[in-house]
């Protein structure tokens, strides 16, 4: 890590031109005549060569948008490969193959993508992927029943642990804002669906773990109170469970299906060219291009400023040397 310091003072004089540093942090050397226009090239996104041998060229939060829509559409664009495939192999008379690159990419989707595609092959790139599901009992706590508190617990490397207090009669929407007081702690959200069912909802990454380890204890209505139950969490179905399935058995209407996700990818994939354009864009808004002559103009101003900070250098150190003679007295005096 290299560790600038800058001394600053108003006595130091500089040239009359002025010396730009980046686009838009000082005024522009003057120039005796109008430049001709500097031709600008666009580079093919996203620079890979360019993020791999110079990390530093663009600040974090761009090189994570460069390297999130990078894997986006490597991901989509792959999977989009081979469903084709996919569909060419069942119309040519063999429908009954498995396809072992397609089950590649559904099992490591999450890895290959950077958690960048969810479920339904549709691009997060500024949120985590998330997964819905149901749990099979929790419908009875939006009837107006018996007030209940019931307990859930996450197992795991840490169990965490969270009550949520029923009222008694209360209404659906009441149980479902207690509910996510309560499982919020845990990463879970609930709704209600249009049919006035729950819906919940929780980060991909912490699905596996709900999937396996989420248990309630009651108070002996809705739920036992001797003893924790095990929930079993119910993902809604996917795209992807739909195109799992497709890969290693054809049925019947597996064509539409298969259609229907090509179609989705090309949506996401027209989605990412628009980012890319917009990143892009950003890119040259932030590129500093100097023509032949205002390059020279700019050294030039440089090497006098250079020239002439040396003197003053000096005079600055003589001044701080004898700040530093002087007694802590006179300085209190001073200063008041």
């Amino acid at each position: 890590m290299v560790m600038q310091v800058g001394l600053k003072t108003n006595t130091l004089s500089t040239s009359p031109a002025s010396v730009r540093t980046t686009p838009g942090a000082a005024t522009p050397v003057a120039r005796p005549e109008q430049r001709a226009p500097v031709s600008r090239t666009t580079p093919q996104f996203p620079e890979s060569a360019l993020l791999s041998r110079r990390p530093l060229r663009y600040n974090l939060q761009l090189n994570q948008q460069l390297t999130a829509v990078q894997k986006a559409e490597n991901y989509l664009s792959e999977t989009e490969t081979q469903l084709l495939l996919l569909r060419h192999q069942a119309t040519r008379g063999n429908p009954g193959e498995p396809s072992a690159a397609v089950d590649t990419l559904l099992r490591q989707r999450r890895t290959l993508s950077g958690g960048t595609v969810d479920r339904n092959f549709n691009v997060t790139l500024q949120q985590n992927s998330k997964v819905n599901f149901t749990l099979p009992g929790m419908d009875k706590l939006l009837e107006q029943l018996p007030g209940e508190t019931l307990v859930f617990a996450l197992g795991g490397n840490k169990r965490e642990l969270t009550a949520v207090a029923i009222p008694a009669q209360a209404t659906p929407r009441q149980a479902l804002v207690q509910l996510n007081v309560g499982l919020g702690r845990l990463g879970i959200h609930a709704s209600l669906s249009r049919e006035g069912k729950a819906i919940f909802q929780v980060d991909e990454a912490r699905w596996e773990r709900v999937s396996q380890q989420l248990s309630v204890r009651g108070e002996g209505h809705l739920f036992p109170a001797d003893a924790f139950t095990l929930l079993a969490p119910r993902a809604e179905a996917s795209r992807e469970d739909e195109i799992g399935q497709l890969s290693s058995q054809w049925e019947r209407g597996a064509s539409g299906k298969l259609q229907q996700t090509l179609e989705q990818i090309t949506r996401e994939r027209s989605k990412l060219l628009q980012h890319q354009d917009r990143v892009s864009a950003r890119i040259q808004d932030m590129a500093t291009v100097y023509a032949p002559d205002e390059a020279l103009e700019t050294a030039r101003a440089l090497g006098e400023a250079l020239a002439k900070s040396g003197k003053q250098y000096g005079l600055l150190s003589q001044a701080l040397s004898a700040q530093g003679n002087v007694s802590l007295m006179t300085v209190k005096n001073i200063l008041g």
